[in-house]
């Protein structure tokens, strides 16, 4: 199988090698990974070994920042490869400077490369975040130790994908010596792949460990001061997708006749910014939005009934500041996003039916009530006539599951 996997992907690299010699940006994107330098300089002793946590991107990253905190408090060498760029930079701006923590891009799957890793490194741990399945690191990470899966999902769409390529799979995925995964649902589908179930457990979600920011009372105050109305009710819309802009644009002209709310809409791609305008001068004279930006480039600029976030990585700025919070990708069928940021800092999320991807969440937070789940605009607006504060400190507590996982582990 190994043998048969390589020689497809030595074929398949080569035209892609080649392909590269023409596109400046995919033969850096190949030079960065397949030949990165790779040194165990100033990174251990002669014998100490070492574990190491592959993710895809900057998301897994931050949901991973827990346990790889507590495993550096067990004295543990760490070795993370990433596949992105914002990942690898993420991830350097965190743990770049410490001496116990080795920041590498994912090497394609190349087996060389890899096997070079896993000696220079001496990794007897092999850690997977989430579900990306290589075939060559798979076979390393058992050969050179252990592999465990961490935070495993599978969607039904990725398991029809999966069961397409039958043996390779299953004989990957085999090589785990322990799967944890998010639910009873992704423990079926990993048994519906011929698993062993004796390799499989349900813990709850990596999410529920990590620690986001609180922002500053200085920087609350300086957002009150230039963009949000503190006199109005705040109402930011999150990772919002195409349609669901509307939806809330709609509910607002119904609902702001005394001028009593502000709306803040935050798109999940900043490529749609456009047609995020267009939608509000449908219904909205051009000087009732502004863009976040704009504020950044004028001063004293007049505070506005809508504004757009035209800038990533300040979400969970407006979460804080906002009276209700709307997440994206459950008006339309996306399946949703992250509800945890929200309920962290204290605030009830509103959703659609559409959650799918975040449905071991969501029946947590139902249990409490701590969720809204709206079916259309009247919902919506009965809703908002509310005010609604919630304490979830506790609910954090009980389901985070760290120590629980890191025991599986070691």
């Amino acid at each position: 199988m190994l043998i048969i996997y390589n020689l497809i992907r030595f074929f398949l690299y080569l035209v892609i090698m080649i392909l590269a010699l023409f596109n400046k940006k995919l033969l850096i994107f190949f030079k960065t990974r397949l030949f990165q330098k790779i040194s165990n300089e100033n990174f251990w002793g002669k014998d100490e070994k070492s574990i190491l946590i592959h993710l895809s991107s900057v998301g897994e990253f931050n949901l991973s920042v827990g346990l790889i905190e507590k495993i550096l408090s067990r004295n543990k060498k760490i070795v993370i490869s990433v596949m992105t760029n914002t990942g690898f930079t993420a991830i350097t701006k965190k743990y770049g400077n410490n001496k116990n923590v080795k920041i590498l891009y994912f090497p394609l799957d190349d087996f060389f490369a890899l096997k070079k890793i896993y000696k220079k490194y001496k990794i007897k741990k092999t850690i997977i975040i989430e579900t990306e399945i290589w075939i060559n690191l798979y076979y390393l990470a058992e050969k050179f130790g252990e592999l465990f899966i961490v935070n495993g999902r599978l969607t039904d769409k990725k398991m029809k994908s999966y069961k397409k390529f039958g043996w390779f799979i299953n004989s990957s995925l085999n090589r785990a010596k322990k799967i944890l995964v998010q639910s009873e649902k992704d423990a079926l589908r990993y048994e519906s792949l011929k698993m062993k179930n004796k390799k499989i457990k349900v813990f709850k979600n990596l999410k529920y460990s990590i620690k986001y920011d609180i922002l500053s009372e200085e920087k609350k105050n300086k957002y009150f001061e230039e963009i949000l109305d503190k006199n109005k009710k705040i109402i930011v819309c999150g990772s919002t997708r195409e349609s669901e802009e509307k939806i809330w644009l709609e509910v607002l002209k119904k609902i702001n006749k005394k001028n009593e709310y502000q709306l803040v809409l935050v798109p999940r791609h900043l490529e749609r910014i456009k047609k995020v305008e267009d939608e509000i001068l449908k219904l909205f004279p051009r000087e009732s939005y502004s863009l976040l930006s704009d504020f950044e480039v004028w001063k004293n600029l007049k505070k506005t009934e809508i504004v757009i976030v035209d800038k990533m990585g300040v979400l969970t700025d407006f979460y804080q500041m906002a009276d209700f919070v709307f997440v994206g990708g459950t008006l339309v069928n996306i399946g949703g996003h992250s509800i945890l940021e929200p309920l962290f800092y204290g605030r009830k999320p509103i959703i659609g039916k559409y959650f799918q991807n975040i449905e071991e969440i969501v029946n947590d937070a139902k249990k409490l009530n701590f969720v809204e789940i709206v079916q259309n605009e009247d919902k919506i607006i009965d809703y908002l006539k509310k005010e609604e504060k919630i304490n979830t400190k506790e609910f954090f507590e009980k389901n985070n599951e760290i120590d629980k996982i890191i025991s599986e582990i070691f």
